[in-house]
């Protein structure tokens, strides 16, 4: 019985899941008329959004990712409900392994934002696409805090085009996220051994 409450909480979870990314694309579409059906995803999805934006402040420029996080969040509630309806049970490492997974799943997020949009700022220097526009601004301001601590430690004070930091800054990110995944493929695995 208690099992099929947890499917039933997992289901819900994941409905909200969907129901909160489709709310979230349309606030990238302002000014498109959807009526009512934009107003009624707004009042089931904004108190959750906005509960997250209040206390877990993450903004980069212009950007905020906080319902990034509010996003993880369910994903931690669905696979916990999920774990709860098909074994019964939740042991202290499974806990510690969906922990750990939630916070590089969290890292690689932003380091997969970060590699894209260096990736896409490099493409429009190469191509020369990049030549003023508020577009590349704004690349520039996402990726160059990054870009400055990322790579400065690799130039030991030499001076380098901005276009060669790019390269580094891209391999660096790379690099990371190969390192970073079979790094905490271990430690999940040592996680799960733990025995209770």
């Amino acid at each position: 019985m208690i099992q099929q409450v947890f499917r039933f909480v997992s289901a819900l979870v994941s409905l909200y899941m969907v129901v909160i990314l489709i709310r979230i694309v349309l606030t990238w579409f302002r000014g498109m008329n959807t009526g009512r059906a934009e107003e009624f995803l707004a009042s089931v999805t904004d108190p959750y959004l906005n509960w997250f934006r209040r206390n877990v402040p993450v903004r980069l420029g212009a950007m905020d990712f906080s319902p990034v996080v509010g996003i993880l969040a369910l994903g931690l509630l669905n696979t916990v409900a999920n774990q709860l309806a098909f074994a019964g049970t939740i042991t202290f490492s499974f806990i510690l392994a969906i922990f750990v997974s939630a916070i590089w799943s969290v890292v690689s997020f932003f380091l997969t934002l970060f590699l894209i949009v260096a990736v896409i700022r490099l493409v429009g220097m190469l191509t020369n696409m990049d030549q003023g526009g508020r577009f590349w601004v704004v690349l520039e301001q996402i990726v160059n805090p990054a870009l400055q601590s990322t790579v400065r430690p690799f130039l030991r004070g030499r001076f380098t085009s901005y276009r060669d930091s790019l390269v580094i800054f891209i391999a660096v990110l790379i690099g990371i996220l190969i390192l970073g995944r079979v790094v905490i493929g271990f430690l999940i695995g040592l996680v799960q051994q733990i025995p209770f």
